[in-house]
């Protein structure tokens, strides 16, 4: 049986999963050479894969949401530290509001177990 502590778990991987993904992308983007685009897609698929199991005990839209949101902070969060790129007072307030969205979304979320 599938417990709902898995399905987290499965969200979790699926994040960073990736996040690794789209930094391989643009790592290979920039030195050049076909070889790590294979891995790069290895990494986005796994990313899917691990999602699809988080939702069998995780609303799609409250999964998918989160999956999307932090990817893009922890994204922007390995750019930033690995490849030098910006990350402004602009930047860092829109990710306290996605945030914010993502905590308004999990709480509104219910599902049968829990109504």
């Amino acid at each position: 049986m599938v417990t709902k502590k898995y399905c987290w778990l499965m969200l979790l991987l699926a994040i960073i999963l990736e996040i690794t993904g789209t930094a391989l992308m643009k790592f290979f983007a920039i030195k050049g050479g076909m070889e790590g685009y294979i891995l790069m897609l290895l990494f986005i698929f796994c990313s899917y894969f691990a999602l699809s199991k988080a939702i069998v005990k995780i609303p799609i839209s409250t999964a998918y949401a989160i999956w999307e949101g932090i990817g893009l902070i922890g994204t922007a969060t390995v750019a930033y530290f690995i490849f030098n790129e910006d990350l402004s007072l602009l930047k860092v307030l829109a990710f306290m509001v996605i945030l914010s969205g993502l905590i308004m979304i999990k709480k509104g979320t219910y599902t049968v177990s829990n109504k």
